[in-house]
């Protein structure tokens, strides 16, 4: 993941509620197969365990994030456990074809979730975040975003 990726994440996840980090950690799980099965097409096969690992990492947060009090976390729970082990034995097999099965899988996955998210409109989890202001200046090639805020930067949540 490249370091412009990892602070475009970073800007969305101070901005995003509950449903919306939800489908933040599935793009960054994402992310991290698209990096591991191109680590495999190179041949690369120490960046596509450790891509495998981030991404099987993201799993286990969506895990971690299910509240068993409503009846859709057993089924999730299930998969999110076959996803896990689809990734972890990939490295050790040197399988591509299972990091696809993953990544279909998790891709059907995120666009429920979006659904859900593009219905929430409960406030943002984080609060005392820098305003974001994209499109007051432009840079030669690309649109820069101006970051205003006041003395106190901290997040709360």
């Amino acid at each position: 993941m490249t370091k412009e990726q990892k602070q475009d994440y970073t800007l969305r996840i101070t901005q995003a509620n509950r449903s919306g980090i939800i489908v933040l950690v599935y793009e960054i799980a994402l992310s991290y197969i698209d990096s591991a099965l191109e680590a495999h097409k190179r041949g690369d096969m120490e960046a596509f365990g450790a891509n495998c690992r981030y991404a099987n990492n993201c799993v286990g947060d969506l895990l971690e994030s299910l509240n068993f009090d409503y009846e859709p976390a057993y089924p999730l729970m299930r998969i999110y456990v076959y996803l896990s082990k689809l990734l972890a034995l990939a490295p050790i097999k040197k399988d591509a074809g299972s990091v696809e099965v993953v990544k279909r899988l998790m891709g059907k996955l995120k666009k429920s979730f979006e659904d859900i998210a593009a219905q929430d409109d409960s406030e943002p989890l984080m609060s005392n975040t820098q305003d974001v202001y994209a499109g007051l200046t432009y840079g030669k090639t690309s649109l820069n975003e101006n970051i205003g805020g006041g003395t106190n930067r901290g997040f709360t949540v």
